[in-house]
């Protein structure tokens, strides 16, 4: 063999490696551009981007300033459960004991019927409770405000309710007893039974 075919034959054997390469070569640029534009959108969806660029890169007469008159609510905007409500009363310092009937129950369905719906505040309580009764996200029957010491037996309906038995939320809303200021709620799973 003469010294130009085992230079061609080096040359054949080095193109089909770099045929070879090319492949991979392709899917890993993909792959980094793939990455990039997730990236760059995730950084669209929020606000602001979390690596913005540097100050000094940016003119300080285009920037946009905070306009901080006003303030967001504190905490998050989802709905805390009864333990985190129970564990939110006593670091202020507030027990409560619910007693809450397991059922109510109105011989009929119309709006204004009464029914027997036992609740009572004890007297070692120091809030004042208001009870609903929600069935399907609407509120269908409300308690008037029961002081410590006190109980209700019974609810009116606010709204037309077809006869049945229903699965419901009674909801309790705490609120000072002093001030009248909203402390907190929870909600227990009841029977509502409507003749």
């Amino acid at each position: 063999m003469t010294t130009e075919q085992v230079n061609e034959s080096k040359g054949k054997k080095e193109d089909k490696k770099r045929k070879r390469k090319w492949p991979y070569i392709l899917a890993i640029l993909l792959l980094l551009l793939l990455l990039l534009l997730l990236l760059l959108r995730s950084c669209g969806n929020q606000h602001p981007c979390p690596n913005p660029p540097p100050s000094s890169s940016v003119p300080s007469s285009s920037a946009p300033s905070l306009d901080d008159t006003e303030s967001a609510k504190p905490g998050s905007s989802s709905t805390p459960s009864r333990q985190e409500i129970l564990s939110r009363l006593q670091k202020q310092e507030v027990t409560v004991t619910d007693k809450v009937s397991a059922q109510a129950s109105f011989s009929s369905g119309a709006k204004g019927s009464t029914g027997t719906w036992e609740v009572e505040n004890p007297s070692s309580n120091t809030v004042i409770m208001q009870c609903e009764i929600v069935l399907n996200g609407e509120t269908v029957a409300k308690s008037a405000p029961i002081y410590p010491g006190q109980h209700i037996d019974g609810l009116t309906l606010s709204r037309q309710v077809s006869s049945g038995n229903y699965s419901v939320m009674a909801t309790i809303r705490y609120y000072n007893k002093d001030t009248k200021a909203y402390l907190g709620m929870a909600d227990y799973k009841i029977r509502l039974s409507v003749s």
